[in-house]
């Protein structure tokens, strides 16, 4: 193994050496005006803006026939991880309703647990629907087949809340609540 060792670059004048501070006061110099909340501030808003990057990517490449047809590019809002509850960031785009009131959410998220073949985090697209009693529920999308037979086994209007006794297994979880009675919209 070779070993490059990069020397500084000699310098001819030497005035100009003596008016420059030393690295060490120059880097204290930088950071003496930095504020550590905007600092998290400005990371927040890049891993909510890495997000909707990598929801929109996960449309392209795992629902290139159906979701990426329909849901807007760059519609997503992204939300910051939420560290003390080791949750990543996120993002959720609204797919729309036929009340007008609540309706259908799409939500991405990484799973921080566990990993694919690659190492990589897994990918986590969620539909959120609303019920008729009022609450919210939410169904994995594993993949475009899954999201195909879902939907084409709905019996109601597009976009209209789905009965609660759904016999797909829509109602996997209620959104907030697991009595399902909860009614705040989940965005």
């Amino acid at each position: 193994m070779t070993v490059l060792q990069l020397a500084p670059v000699p310098r001819h004048d030497r005035t100009a050496d003596l008016a420059e501070p030393a690295p060490i006061t120059a880097l204290h110099q930088r950071v003496r005006d930095f504020d550590l909340s905007d600092r998290a501030a400005e990371r927040d808003a890049q891993f909510a803006m890495a997000a909707v990057l990598l929801a929109d990517s996960v449309l392209t490449m795992s629902f290139s026939d159906t979701l990426d047809q329909v849901v807007p590019v760059m519609s997503w809002t992204g939300h910051p991880p939420l560290t003390d509850n080791g949750l990543p960031a996120s993002a959720v785009t609204y797919l729309g309703s036929t009340d007008g009131s609540r309706g259908w959410w799409l939500h991405y998220t990484r799973r921080p647990d566990e990993q694919n073949e690659e190492g990589d985090l897994l990918h986590v697209l969620t539909l959120i629907a609303p019920c008729d009693c009022g609450a919210y529920t939410d169904v994995e999308l594993v993949d475009e087949d899954a999201l195909i037979v879902l939907l084409d086994e709905l019996d109601t209007e597009p976009g209209a809340p789905v009965p609660c006794d759904y016999r797909l297994r829509i109602r996997r979880s209620s959104y907030l609540d697991p009595r399902h009675d909860s009614t705040e919209p989940p965005f």
